[in-house]
């Protein structure tokens, strides 16, 4: 089984298979989280082998002083922290999207509007989409989502309606 970049777990065996397995959103309970027999054809059977899954998320290997490449290129800037909130305005329950900086996990907390946190999550750092049900508990009105990963910090309103 492999964690990929983007969140989905890949399964394959070492006996002579041809395809590769998909779940696609292994933080889901169930049939919920979406598995994908055969989702891959790897085009001839491996042998005793599963194919190489590159790690993106090693970071830099600090026993060589980190290393990089020199070129003639200008560096890109930096990360640009985003995330989305939908649908909004909600009865409470939600998805956020969002980006968080390369090996950084990330925590997501929402605020009444007297800055009381009524809610908080650990975001692992290779997701980019997480599931929110707020209390029943909470009344209708506006909440502060707020997300912090690495140092930086994002905010985004969320309208609760309760009928």
């Amino acid at each position: 089984m492999y964690l990929a970049a983007n969140g989905k777990i890949y399964v394959t065996s070492g006996s002579g298979v041809q395809h590769i397995h998909e779940i696609n959103y292994p933080d889901s309970a169930g049939i919920a989280c979406d598995v994908q027999q055969h989702a891959i054809d790897l085009g001839y059977a491996q042998l005793r082998s599963v194919p190489n899954h590159p790690n993106y998320y090693l970071g830099c290997d600090t026993t060589l002083g980190c290393p990089c490449l020199t070129t003639g290129i200008e560096e890109v800037g930096g990360h640009k922290f985003q995330f989305n909130v939908a649908p909004n305005p909600t009865s409470g329950n939600f998805k956020i999207t969002y980006l968080l900086p390369q090996n950084q996990p990330g925590k997501l907390e929402v605020f009444d509007i007297n800055g009381r946190r009524i809610y908080e999550m650990n975001l692992p750092h290779w997701s980019t989409m997480q599931e929110v049900i707020l209390p029943k508990s909470i009344s209708s009105g506006v909440y502060n989502c707020v997300i912090t990963s690495g140092g930086e910090r994002g905010n985004k309103k969320v309208v609760v309606y309760r009928e």
